[in-house]
Protein backbone atom coordinates (compact mmCIF):
# COMPACT_ATOMS: atom_id res chain seq x y z
CA UNK A 1 0.00 0.00 0.00
CA UNK A 2 2.94 1.86 0.46
CA UNK A 3 4.17 1.88 -2.76
CA UNK A 4 0.72 2.97 -4.09
CA UNK A 5 0.30 5.62 -2.05
CA UNK A 6 4.11 7.10 -2.67
CA UNK A 7 3.23 6.28 -7.04
CA UNK A 8 0.29 8.72 -6.57
CA UNK A 9 2.28 11.18 -4.95
CA UNK A 10 4.63 10.95 -7.87
CA UNK A 11 1.81 10.77 -10.27
CA UNK A 12 0.34 14.17 -8.41
CA UNK A 13 3.75 15.84 -8.75
CA UNK A 14 3.79 15.41 -11.79
CA UNK A 15 0.21 16.45 -12.72
CA UNK A 16 1.05 19.65 -10.59
CA UNK A 17 4.41 20.32 -12.35
CA UNK A 18 3.40 19.86 -15.95
CA UNK A 19 -0.09 22.12 -14.93
CA UNK A 20 2.19 24.75 -13.84
CA UNK A 21 4.18 24.41 -17.22
CA UNK A 22 1.38 24.67 -19.14
CA UNK A 23 0.08 27.69 -16.79
CA UNK A 24 3.65 29.56 -18.03
CA UNK A 25 2.79 28.45 -21.60
CA UNK A 26 -0.65 29.82 -21.78
CA UNK A 27 0.36 32.90 -20.01
CA UNK A 28 3.01 33.23 -22.16
CA UNK A 29 1.09 32.68 -25.35
CA UNK A 30 -1.51 35.36 -24.12
CA UNK A 31 1.21 37.76 -23.48
CA UNK A 32 2.25 37.30 -27.49
CA UNK A 33 -1.22 37.55 -28.77
CA UNK A 34 -1.99 40.50 -26.87
CA UNK A 35 1.97 42.18 -27.97
CA UNK A 36 1.02 41.35 -31.67
CA UNK A 37 -2.75 42.74 -31.18
CA UNK A 38 -1.17 45.56 -29.88
CA UNK A 39 1.36 45.68 -32.85
CA UNK A 40 -1.35 45.13 -35.27
CA UNK A 41 -3.69 47.84 -34.23
CA UNK A 42 -0.58 50.18 -34.04
CA UNK A 43 0.49 49.52 -37.54
CA UNK A 44 -3.56 49.92 -38.45
CA UNK A 45 -2.97 53.67 -36.90
CA UNK A 46 0.05 54.45 -38.64
CA UNK A 47 -1.12 53.25 -42.18
CA UNK A 48 -4.68 55.04 -41.80
CA UNK A 49 -2.61 58.22 -41.02
CA UNK A 50 -0.85 57.65 -43.46
CA UNK A 51 -3.20 56.74 -45.82
CA UNK A 52 -5.16 60.34 -44.87
CA UNK A 53 -1.73 62.16 -45.44
CA UNK A 54 -1.20 60.60 -48.43
CA UNK A 55 -4.54 61.58 -49.54
CA UNK A 56 -4.71 64.86 -48.89
CA UNK A 57 -1.62 65.90 -50.38
CA UNK A 58 -2.87 64.37 -53.22
CA UNK A 59 -5.77 66.36 -53.64
CA UNK A 60 -3.99 69.42 -52.28
CA UNK A 61 -1.44 68.73 -55.13
CA UNK A 62 -4.99 67.85 -57.62
CA UNK A 63 -6.43 71.53 -56.52
CA UNK A 64 -3.31 73.57 -57.10
CA UNK A 65 -3.19 72.04 -61.21
CA UNK A 66 -6.89 72.60 -61.35
CA UNK A 67 -6.74 76.10 -59.92
CA UNK A 68 -3.91 76.75 -62.09
CA UNK A 69 -5.64 75.18 -65.33
CA UNK A 70 -8.89 77.25 -64.43
CA UNK A 71 -6.86 80.56 -64.29
CA UNK A 72 -5.48 79.96 -67.86
CA UNK A 73 -8.80 79.20 -69.06
CA UNK A 74 -10.16 82.79 -67.26
CA UNK A 75 -6.88 84.60 -68.76
CA UNK A 76 -7.31 83.23 -72.50
CA UNK A 77 -11.07 83.91 -72.22
CA UNK A 78 -10.26 87.32 -71.13
CA UNK A 79 -7.82 87.82 -73.77
CA UNK A 80 -10.57 86.71 -76.25
CA UNK A 81 -13.04 89.05 -75.11
CA UNK A 82 -10.58 91.85 -75.19
CA UNK A 83 -9.62 90.87 -79.02
CA UNK A 84 -13.18 90.45 -79.67
CA UNK A 85 -14.06 93.80 -77.89
CA UNK A 86 -10.92 95.62 -79.96
CA UNK A 87 -12.33 94.36 -83.62
CA UNK A 88 -15.68 94.99 -82.36
CA UNK A 89 -15.20 98.77 -81.59
CA UNK A 90 -13.51 99.00 -84.82
CA UNK A 91 -16.17 98.05 -86.61
CA UNK A 92 -18.50 100.54 -84.56
CA UNK A 93 -17.30 103.14 -87.07
CA UNK A 94 -18.02 100.93 -90.08
CA UNK A 95 -21.43 99.72 -88.70
CA UNK A 96 -22.36 103.59 -87.86
CA UNK A 97 -22.05 104.50 -91.96
CA UNK A 98 -23.43 101.44 -93.06
CA UNK A 99 -26.75 102.46 -91.08
CA UNK A 100 -26.77 105.30 -91.72
CA UNK A 101 -25.90 105.01 -95.62
CA UNK A 102 -28.93 102.23 -95.81
CA UNK A 103 -31.34 105.05 -93.81
CA UNK A 104 -30.73 107.27 -96.17
CA UNK A 105 -31.16 105.36 -99.12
Amino acid sequence: MEAEHSLLDQISRKEAELKEQCDIVCKEAETRIHDARVRARNMLEEAEREGAEEGKRLMDEGLAKLAGEIDAIHKAGKKEAEEILKKGSGNIDLAVKWIATRVQG
